[in-house]
């Protein structure tokens, strides 16, 4: 574990972490973590940002690319934030990161949030891009989806919905500890309780309800682990061994390779939830650069041994 995680580690247990029993506040998170974004750094000088406004009348939520500039392959990405915080700004920094990393160009996603916009508007909102991508003549096979926790399960259910649909499968997808069981069932949810230094037991029950106050959590487009995922094409899954949400990643990689979905698991120890988000740390930028290869690999074979650093 490099030092940067470590003094991360110790900021987000007793900076972060909620204490046993409290109470959800959304308006507390959503400014806490605003005020936090508002220092993270600007893309690199070489990655284009291009903002793009909503267009409702065709069901497009507002969203952003970043871009190298002459990019081999688009990524449609997800961000975290238990369906009810976080934004374009929070996830610019990864986002623009995979761009670089991947010689390509990631549309990053503000999809509307719980609890003024239960599910499925999440769900419809990531297949509108999908749709769009598809609809401008981007070829599937030169798409990646991937996404962080709630934005890991919102890829997953991206794909689900576009398959029931009849629509072209991406080329795969990268999911940072996804979250994928609603219903928060998962063993690690308790025996890694005091381990995880970002969340209690009791936090994602209460992010659950304000994105499905009144549905089933099993429901599978919200909780994709219940889902049948055949025909789902190739995933690269990692999450951290000391995190709650290790159940979730665990359980999605081994019913997606029962369901003959090609998944790779990667676990590391002593990191936090979503830590290739956080790009000051080595682990994270390490991290970005193994989903960069497999991104190359699926979209270009004969490049997916150049992904830049």
């Amino acid at each position: 574990m490099s030092i940067q995680a470590f003094f991360a580690n110790l900021f987000l247990r007793y900076r972060f972490k909620p204490k046993p029993g409290q109470k959800l506040n959304v308006a507390h998170v959503r400014a806490a973590v605003a005020k936090m974004a508002r220092s993270y750094p600007k893309p690199p000088a070489e990655i284009r940002h291009e903002p793009v406004a909503a267009d409702w009348s065709r069901g497009l939520s507002p969203a952003e690319w970043l871009s190298v500039a002459k990019p081999l392959r688009t990524v449609l990405y997800f961000h975290g934030g238990g369906y009810f915080f976080c934004n374009l700004e929070t996830h610019r920094p990864v986002a623009a990161y995979l761009a670089r990393a991947s010689q390509g160009r990631t549309l990053s996603v503000d999809y509307r949030l719980a609890p003024e916009h239960p599910f499925p508007a999440a769900v419809d909102d990531a297949l509108a891009w999908y749709r769009e991508l598809l609809a401008r003549d981007v070829s599937p096979s030169e798409i990646i989806l991937a996404g962080d926790s709630a934005g890991g399960g919102l890829a997953v259910a991206c794909m689900l919905a576009a398959r029931d649909a009849g629509l072209p499968m991406p080329a795969g997808a990268v999911l940072f500890s996804p979250w994928v069981d609603l219903a928060c069932a998962g063993e690690t949810m308790k025996t890694l309780a005091k381990a995880d230094v970002m969340f209690q037991p009791d936090s994602l029950p209460q992010a659950s309800r304000l994105y499905l106050p009144d549905r089933p959590l099993t429901e599978p487009l919200a909780s994709p682990v219940y889902a049948d995922l055949r025909g789902l094409p190739p995933l690269l899954i990692h999450a951290s061994r000391h995190e709650i949400l290790l159940s979730d990643a665990t359980r999605l990689h081994e019913r997606a390779r029962a369901h003959g979905v090609d998944s790779t698991l990667l676990l590391r120890d002593k990191l936090p939830h979503v830590w290739p988000t956080m790009i000051m740390l080595p682990e994270a930028r390490e991290s970005l650069r193994e989903s960069a290869q497999f991104i190359a690999r699926r979209t270009d074979p004969a490049d997916g041994l150049r992904a830049a650093a």
